[in-house]
């Protein structure tokens, strides 16, 4: 799990670059976290949108950090 918690509306960048560039997205592009799922134990995931890219859904989160 992420060490940092993320909530809808977080903006965040990828922490793996590697699969910004696999997904075609700039590698310092911010997005948003528009969804959040997971409970019971189970790892979260969480949606991710970027201007000009479909939502990313069901990623995990420390694929992504966080924008202070």
């Amino acid at each position: 799990m992420a060490s940092v918690t993320m909530t809808a509306g977080d903006q965040v960048v990828f922490d793996r670059l590697d699969l910004a560039e696999a997904l075609g997205i700039w590698r310092n592009a911010r997005g948003r976290i528009v969804g959040i799922h997971g409970q019971g134990g189970r790892a979260a995931t969480v949606d991710v949108k970027f201007d000009g890219h479909e939502t990313l859904q069901g990623y995990l989160p420390d694929l992504f950090r966080r924008v202070h």
